[in-house]
């Protein structure tokens, strides 16, 4: 981004001042992380009020500021400012002209669970087309995307956008802003159906993204949701693309056989039409196939060759808490799947650990959020799972964890019930030796990262 307060203001329709050059380099909503050439846009909300932090910002570097009260002007004395009735308006209105103003391929990536991971997946497998934006961290909403989008670069081959959703509407309104061209859902669980009621609901606001892919874009969905997402293909302008994780459909484009867990990772046969590639990914969870598949879905439709997208995929990282796997000095091996948690994924969390080298095999297990109807059944499901694994010690932490302990107990495992964090961490030190491989997981309400800290010393 190298453009003008101007350039800016006269395209967007905004009142504006300009002394100097007034180039900007990027944009920022948060005066502690300016960096010289940055705009800084001063949202007034209920907890804080940017304008309070405009001082901050210029002394910082910023090439100029957004601001939606007019007697700033006159307090600061401002001198390269653009005036706008809400910021967060300005910053959404501002992300849509820089995406109209580019013809990159934009992938808009959404789901119940697995986005953020597919998201890295997609990151590594496209970066042989050169400079990539991706959306970082938790960057997925009406704020943090547009952030993101004005990440772009005259040099930018392609980027990446995370699109969160916590109810219908959402999505549509974060496509109206990034316009993409390529999309994926990596899947219809039942994450959020706390606020939503069902997957059925679930379904229809992540197809929300559906409508928005162009005659001449594509979209890769999970096979495994077929029947969820069916009222809304008809929806779609683009071509659509089916991944299958499972080997059942022999019908989808791309099929993974053949799938093998081990302590290096995973190795899976990827079948797509007549051509066959052995995937190795370093990193572990069954589910993580699925993640991959779809990037490899995308990365083939914007043109990236099969040789890059295997090489990328071996070296693929994933973001932080998400089956971090490390032996602390003690010679206990911790899993570190703190970052959040849903049923599928805490089954499969439960089989990278009994994937593991280690004596005995324990598993901290808390809280699962916004389940809604399902969140009994969901907890019960997974207690029962981890029995079935054969777990040799599950600490249930938190009221709903107490469900999954409850199962797990009533199925032959032995268990203990932990209030929180420090009682499930007491517990653990009372227990562990050396040689014990130790799983700790739950949403990220319940920050379980604590438990891992307490582990790792």
């Amino acid at each position: 981004m190298r453009v003008t307060i101007a350039e800016i203001a006269q395209a967007l329709n905004y009142p504006y001042l300009q002394n100097g050059d007034g180039i900007v380099t990027g944009v920022s909503i948060d005066s502690r992380a300016v960096n010289k050439g940055d705009l800084f846009v001063a949202l007034a909300g209920e907890q804080t009020d940017g304008h309070n932090y405009l001082a901050q910002a210029l002394e910082q570097g910023a090439a100029g500021v957004v601001i939606s009260r007019e007697d700033a002007i006159a307090e600061y004395g401002l001198q390269n400012y653009i005036l706008a009735e809400d910021g967060a308006v300005f910053l959404q209105t501002l992300a849509h002209w820089l995406r109209q103003n580019t013809d990159i391929p934009v992938i808009a990536v959404t789901g119940s669970t697995g986005k953020t991971s597919t998201k890295d997946f997609l990151a590594a497998v496209l970066a042989p087309l050169g400079d990539v934006v991706v959306t970082k961290g938790n960057h997925n909403n009406e704020l943090g995307m547009p952030l993101t989008i004005c990440r772009l670069e005259e040099d930018t081959k392609a980027m990446v956008v995370e699109m969160g959703m916590r109810g219908l509407g959402q999505i549509d309104f974060l496509c109206n802003i990034a316009q993409p061209k390529y999309g994926l859902i990596t899947n219809i669980g039942k994450t959020h159906c706390e606020l939503l009621g069902s997957q059925e609901n679930i379904a229809q606001a992540k197809c929300e993204l559906l409508a928005h892919i162009p005659s001449d874009g594509v979209i890769a969905l999970n096979s495994s949701d077929r029947a969820l997402i069916a009222p809304w293909l008809d929806t779609c302008k683009g071509r659509i693309v089916w991944y299958d994780a499972t080997g059942r459909d022999k019908n989808a484009e791309y099929r993974a056989e053949n799938i093998i867990q081990h302590a290096e990772g995973i190795t899976y046969e990827l079948h797509a039409g007549d051509y066959s590639e052995k995937i190795h990914l370093a990193v572990h969870g069954v589910h993580n196939v699925s993640n991959s598949m779809a990037a490899i879905a995308i990365a083939r439709e914007v043109g990236v060759d099969w040789k890059s997208i295997v090489s990328a995929l071996a070296q693929a990282k994933l973001t932080g808490m998400r089956l971090d796997i490390t032996k602390n000095a003690d010679g206990v091996t911790v899993i570190n799947d703190a970052y959040n948690a849903n049923p599928d994924s805490m089954k499969s969390a439960i089989s990278v650990l009994m994937n593991q080298e280690g004596s005995r095999k324990i598993a901290v297990l808390g809280d699962m959020y916004e389940l809604g109807k399902y969140e009994e059944q969901s907890h019960r499901e997974v207690g029962n799972e981890a029995a079935v694994q054969h777990v040799d010690y599950l600490i249930a932490v938190g009221q709903l964890g107490a469900l999954i302990g409850e199962s797990a107990q009533m199925a032959g495992c032995r268990v203990d019930f932990a209030k929180d964090n420090a009682e499930a961490s007491s517990l653990l030190r009372q227990y562990i030796k050396t040689g014990d491989a130790v799983l700790v997981k739950g949403s990220r309400g319940m920050k379980m990262e604590q438990i891992v800290q307490s582990l790792m010393g």
